[in-house]
């Protein structure tokens, strides 16, 4: 028995493919994107539009997560720096990875960590 996503919406996930790539700052000059995926997902914020004191040790910082079957997550090839979109003005930048819901030897789910990117209004 697989566990189930409660109240899963669609997701947008678009990966991202650096062209050129530092070891410290990361992609440098233009970057690229795949052809858009899409995949449901739950989404939880951990806050919106409001001051959220940040924690310590294990604590991400992220403004929320969304679970995912671990399968489909795997078949995407999603990883962090790529963006998901919830609706034309919402896009999420991955920022961690997390294995969640272990059941019967292995985990089901996997939880992405998120932050809010700012789209142009134009």
């Amino acid at each position: 028995m697989r566990p189930r996503l409660i109240h899963p919406r669609g997701v947008i996930l678009h990966r991202r493919i650096a062209t050129e790539a530092d070891p410290d700052l990361g992609p440098t000059g233009h970057i690229e994107w795949e052809a858009p995926a899409a995949l449901s997902g739950q989404v939880k914020y951990n806050k919106y539009n409001q001051m959220t004191p940040v924690g310590s040790g294990n604590d991400p910082v992220a403004d929320g997560h969304i679970v995912f079957y671990e399968a489909d997550w795997k078949r995407l090839n999603g990883k962090p720096g790529d963006e998901m979109e919830l609706s034309p003005d919402t896009r999420l930048v991955v920022t961690e990875v997390r294995p969640a819901a272990h059941y019967a030897g292995r985990n089901w789910h996997v939880h992405v960590l998120f932050v809010r990117k700012r789209v142009s209004s134009k």
